[in-house]
């Protein structure tokens, strides 16, 4: 069999509009293996040695890491693979990114990893090429959207319980100066 190149003429949106494409795909998606990886975050996708390149990683929102993003034929292997029951991979807990996102959750714009945002609790850093502040923006939104209906009021003593043996109405006994013996 000849080696299949898949690139731009090779698309899932190509092979909406183009018989001939879409047989090649319908070939190719019936050979295609698919796996949720290790960090349970992606899947992996291969083609078979006669297709270039062979393996492709897909996100859990549905992105190829290749060129072609969410036209590459592996995200159309990889709803299949979820449409025929297959295991999904993990979603991360909002504002935790494993890796950057395909574009600004804000905008919609190119965003570009960003080293000194990142941290093991809200995972790669990016920044928002349209907007620095996006990134911060979503990470308000993302804490906004967890505390809705979850604040305890302020008036419950079960929020903020006094420690064993704590009395709140206390009185304390007048503090004096130690060098003139004045009361403070």
């Amino acid at each position: 069999m000849p080696t299949t190149y898949l690139d731009a003429s090779l698309t899932a949106s190509r092979a909406r509009v183009s018989p001939g494409i879409r047989s090649i795909l319908t070939g190719l998606l019936k050979e295609a293996l698919v796996v949720v990886m290790n960090d349970q975050y992606h899947y992996r996708v291969e083609f078979g040695p006669d297709v270039l390149p062979q393996f492709h990683t897909v996100s859990w929102d549905l992105a190829c890491s290749c060129s072609q993003g969410e036209d590459c034929p592996a995200v159309t292997a990889v709803k299949k693979h979820l449409k025929d029951g297959g295991q999904p991979a993990d979603t991360p807990r909002p504002g935790y990114w494993p890796t950057i996102p395909h574009k600004c959750p804000i905008c919609a714009g190119m965003v570009h990893y960003n080293p000194q945002l990142s941290s093991k609790h809200r995972g790669l850093g990016w920044t928002c090429e349209n907007d620095k502040a996006h990134y911060w923006a979503h990470q308000g939104q993302v804490l906004a959207q967890a505390a809705k209906g979850k604040v305890a009021p302020l008036d419950n003593e079960a929020a903020f319980p006094f420690p064993e043996g704590y009395d709140p109405n206390r009185e304390y006994p007048a503090t004096t100066c130690r060098h003139c013996g004045q009361p403070i």
